[in-house]
């Protein structure tokens, strides 16, 4: 079985496979440059997550220090709390002893008002 082909079914027949291989170089490249083309949207996507946990870590970073600063802040607080109420403390103290000397002394002088009097009356 021979085949009979002649000299223009070659041609024919090259010249289609010449316009298959173009075509398919054609769409290789065109995705090809698809693939790229999401290949730099993809780095931009990375980028744009990368630099916004950068800015995360910074303001978490801000935040320990404002803890810090806070934690120091409520320590001198307290300190001067616990001196203030112990000047009230020592306050009240003192008004208990100047309120019982009071009294002392305002009984003492009713007694020397009592014992004036005795000396009158007689």
């Amino acid at each position: 079985m021979m085949v009979d082909l002649s000299l223009n079914d070659i041609y024919r027949s090259i010249g289609a496979l010449t316009a298959e291989v173009q075509g398919l170089r054609r769409d290789m490249e065109a995705s090809e440059r698809r693939a790229a083309l999401e290949n730099r949207e993809a780095d931009e996507k990375r980028a744009v997550v990368h630099r916004r946990m950068d800015e995360i870590v910074a303001e978490v970073g801000d935040i320990k220090t404002d803890i810090a600063t806070v934690t120091e802040q409520v320590k001198d607080s307290k300190i001067v709390t616990d001196e203030v109420r112990k000047w009230k403390l020592m306050g009240l103290g003192a008004l208990g002893v100047v309120g019982i000397g009071g009294t002392a002394l305002g009984v003492s002088i009713a007694n020397s008002f009592e014992w004036v009097s005795r000396l009158f009356h007689k």
